[in-house]
């Protein structure tokens, strides 16, 4: 009787983990379902083509705009190089928010660095729902801006981002 009770108490335990690890399999498929399911602000395509860039956030917060990108493949086992460093000169008229007919470039840190990613590479893969990211931050357009373009090495243009106040 204990024997049996020992490997009903064991089968409770094995249903249980597999109960909890197919849960934990559920949230992670549900996790990746909703960072694809965000509409975009606008997108746009990379150079090469291995993925679509989409703007998931534009956000005025004081005098700091932050614009978030994502890029979703579209091509199978793809590495594209977008940029691999950002040069004085490709800092002064490669990465710039347009609002209106006046141009922001980005902010900088006290060491005169670009608020963004150094470098960036996406690594396109049909069974992820991402192949990478970008942020940046720039000085923030008038109150009365709703809209802004971003201009980035690599990526079409995306206009008509709308701006969130926070």
């Amino acid at each position: 009787m204990v024997k049996v009770s020992r490997i009903a108490a064991t089968i409770c335990a094995v249903s249980a983990f597999l109960a909890t690890a197919g849960m934990a399999q559920t949230a992670f498929a549900q996790t990746q379902a909703e960072a694809t399911s965000v509409k975009p602000l606008a997108t746009g395509l990379t150079d090469g083509g291995a993925a679509e860039a989409q703007v998931v956030e534009a956000v005025r917060t004081g005098d700091v705009l932050t614009i978030k990108l994502r890029f979703k493949p579209l091509a199978t086992s793809k590495l594209e190089r977008i940029y691999d460093s950002i040069s004085k000169d490709a800092y002064e008229n490669s990465f710039y928010v347009l609002a209106g007919n006046k141009k922001y470039l980005l902010l900088t840190d006290s060491n005169d660095k670009p608020l963004t990613n150094p470098n960036l590479v996406v690594k396109a893969n049909k069974d992820s729902p991402i192949a990478g990211s970008w942020h940046g931050r720039f000085p923030a357009p008038p109150k009365d801006v709703t809209e802004v373009s971003l201009t980035i090495p690599g990526v079409e243009t995306l206009d008509a981002i709308k701006i969130t106040d926070r």
